[in-house]
This record gives C-alpha cells, sequence and structure tokens, in this order.
C-alpha cells in the first residue's frame, strides 16, 4: 500500500469550509494531512497557495486560532499532522513554543530544523543536492523524506518531471523512512510514475486546491476517493 498527503493551508478559504474538508478527508481515510502555516513570501509556492497564505494572513491569523484549530483537528481527526512553512512563519507564530502534542512533525522550506528539537522535522530534497547534502539532511529528517518531482514552484508544472528518479532511488538506499515524491502531480498516471520508482506515496497539493476553489467539495470528495482507492488496492510495481 502507498500513501496519500494531502497539502491545505490552514483555514483556507475559510474556518467552515476549512473543516468541512477535513471532515471529508477523514472520511476517506487520508493518512496524512500537511498544513500549510501562511507566509507573506511564500517563494516555493505557485500562484494559488500563494493566494491562500495572503487571504489566511487578511483574515487575521494569530499564533492563539492556529493552536485552538491544532487541538481542534487533534481531537476530532485520525490524520498524521505535519506543519508546512518557512522561516517567516517559524517565527511569525512562535512555531517552536507550540506543544509538540499538537502535531506529529514540522516541515520548514528555508530553514533545516534539527531532529533533537523534539519538532520531528520532515526534510525535502530536489535533484540539485549531492548525496553528501541529502545524507546530512537524513541525519535531521524524521516521519518521512520529501522530494520535489522538479526544481519549480508548486502548481507550475505543466506535466510531472522525472529528475525525483535518482533522489528517490538515492533515499531508498539510505533510510527506512518512508519517501514521498510531491509537486506537479495530478493525476492517477502521475501517481503511478512515481510510485513505480520506488516512492511510498505521494503528495498533492496546489491541484487540490485548486479542486476546492474551482468545483468545490463533491469533486474534491470524487478526486480524493479516486487517488486513495488506488494507492491502497493497486499492486504497483517497480
Amino acid at each position: 500500500m502507498k500513501d496519500l498527503v494531502l497539502y491545505m493551508t490552514i483555514g483556507y478559504p475559510d474556518e467552515n469550509t476549512f473543516f468541512r474538508m477535513l471532515d471529508m478527508l477523514d472520511e476517506e481515510k487520508v493518512p496524512v494531512l500537511e498544513l500549510g502555516i501562511p507566509v507573506g513570501n511564500p517563494f516555493v509556492d505557485g500562484d494559488l497557495i500563494r493566494q491562500s497564505h495572503k487571504k489566511v494572513l487578511d483574515s487575521g491569523i494569530g499564533q492563539k486560532k492556529i493552536i485552538r484549530w491544532l487541538q481542534r483537528i487533534r481531537r476530532d481527526y485520525k490524520f498524521c499532522i505535519i506543519l508546512m512553512t518557512y522561516k517567516e512563519g517559524m517565527e511569525r507564530f512562535c512555531l517552536s513554543e507550540l506543544d509538540k502534542n499538537l502535531y506529529d512533525g514540522i516541515l520548514c522550506v528555508d530553514e533545516v530544523i534539527r531532529a533533537d528539537t523534539g519538532m520531528r522535522p520532515v526534510q525535502i530534497y530536489n535533484e540539485t543536492m549531492t548525496e553528501v547534502q541529502m545524507l546530512s539532511l537524513l541525519a535531521e529528517n524524521k516521519n518521512f523524506a520529501y522530494v520535489m518531482s522538479g526544481n519549480g514552484k508548486t502548481g507550475s508544472f505543466s506535466c510531472l518531471p522525472d529528475g525525483y528518479k535518482r533522489t528517490v532511488h538515492f533515499l531508498k538506499k539510505n533510510t527506512n523512512l518512508p519517501v514521498y515524491v510531491g509537486f506537479g502531480i495530478k493525476t492517477l498516471k502521475d501517481v503511478n510514475a512515481v510510485c513505480s520508482h520506488g516512492a511510498d506515496g505521494v503528495i498533492i497539493g496546489s491541484y487540490f486546491m485548486r479542486i476546492m476553489s474551482e468545483k468545490g467539495y463533491l469533486e474534491c470528495k470524487k478526486y480524493i476517493n479516486i487517488i486513495n482507492n488506488y494507492l491502497q488496492k493497486t499492486a504497483l510495481q517497480p
């Protein structure tokens, strides 16, 4: 079985819609939720996620609201919670001070969080890294390894790149952590391609949020059902 990681910006587009979507993800047994903590300059993210960050920031989100939402998520849902942000978000919301029982791990795009902080960091890898760099990151990596499918921003790929293949192969030889691939994954064909090259699962963000913005709840549920069932039931040959 392979895993599905779903990205959503916390509180987007509004609190009620956000939690209705989380209800659906829980019903569909999505195992991992990557929660985007908003910043003013999410520089690896494309326009859609950038706009979602702006909307949430403009709503006046603060650390107290993030804590309240995380408490509710932890209480009501079963999925693993990974916070995703930048150094700006770490500092703006004092994320290092949060109760570590409120989440399962944290990914900071532009700062390496050490494993000995207790925050159970997820590290991100791409095809430009040397083997020495990847091994250094693995020493500070918990939960899973996040591999970018190619160089570019989220939501910017017209088709799935293949730069991830060497990275996945190297990581699989050097860690027992699950290795997931994100950036540019949209279709079952993309999911099959990534998993057939050794990945333990996929991370989908921009495409899911686009469906949510343009087509609504029912289309989101249909999409997640198709992808998740495929990952759970289809035997993919390496």
